[in-house]
């Protein structure tokens, strides 16, 4: 990981960890919770700094699910799963670039974004349904 950040504080390094470790989207809060195991005089207002700064640098992406923001390790695909039941937001591999969609359609792309929904292999695995 390259970026232009100058100090590497324990705080930050924690949370690159813990949102490059995860395979869901996280919420703030739910990093501030795990990083406190390790860290427990965090503040999540450090943590809200931190991840801001790593979102400036493009070190992690920010996806709004409701009214709250979700991270994720950079780059996101813009292709997301969301499970119906326990709410996670999954990072799915999405493999067409703005170049080929722009060429394919005829417009100039800026973005694309695609969402999904359904059940996640772990809450089927514990007979979820819907």
């Amino acid at each position: 990981m390259s970026s232009n950040i100058k100090r590497w504080t324990k705080q930050l390094k924690t949370i690159v960890d813990i949102v490059y470790l995860s395979n869901v989207h996280l919420t703030a809060d739910e990093i501030y919770f795990e990083a406190r195991k390790s860290l427990p005089n965090i503040s999540l207002g450090t943590v809200y700094r931190n991840l801001n700064k790593l979102k400036s640098q493009g070190m992690i992406s920010e996806v709004p699910k409701g009214q709250l923001s979700t991270f994720a390790k950079h780059p996101d695909t813009n292709a997301h799963f969301e499970c119906i039941v326990c709410h996670r937001l999954y990072c799915i591999p999405y493999d067409m670039s703005l170049y080929d969609l722009s060429r394919k359609c005829g417009f100039q792309v800026h973005r694309c974004s695609l969402s999904m929904s359904g059940i996640c292999k772990e809450c089927e695995e514990n007979g979820a349904e819907m």
